[in-house]
């Protein structure tokens, strides 16, 4: 099965939707930096006074993994990055579940209305799959 997933078409297939994905994001988040700031407090996983720093750098951080992903410039590396926020954004989502949090996660900027829950959580685990196929060595 990994000598599948590590094929060229199929792991380049996934940076590239996994790219797509990320720049949409990232895209949606700068044009609006104070929304993400209050989806970031929503979290409540950073000090009050770091919230809006992590709202400036976080898109960019997206944007540049994105354009890494889709152009095929270091992709492996772009994977990583991605899969690594990956992991914190899950993280925080399950944090929240957990707290018995209710409200929309601002993942894909305001235009996204999904809360924070079960589905959200769910399409997470796969992008981090992709993210893991995005990141294998080339066969």
């Amino acid at each position: 099965m990994m000598g599948f997933l590590a094929a060229a078409p199929v792991r380049r297939g996934a940076q590239v939707l996994l790219g797509l994905l990320f720049l949409i994001a990232a895209l949606a988040k700068i044009v609006d930096t104070a929304s993400l700031a209050r989806e970031v407090h929503n979290f409540r996983l950073v000090p009050f006074w770091s919230e809006h720093l992590v709202a400036m750098t976080l898109p960019w951080i997206e944007l540049v993994a994105g354009l890494a992903l889709v152009l095929g410039i270091r992709s492996r590396a772009g994977a990583w990055v991605v899969g690594a926020l990956l992991v914190g954004f899950t993280f925080g989502i399950v944090m929240a579940m957990a707290r018995g949090l209710d409200f929309q996660c601002g993942c894909f900027g305001t235009a996204d209305a999904t809360r924070v829950g079960w589905a959200k959580l769910v399409e997470n685990l796969g992008m981090l799959a992709l993210a893991v196929v995005g990141s294998l060595r080339p066969r």
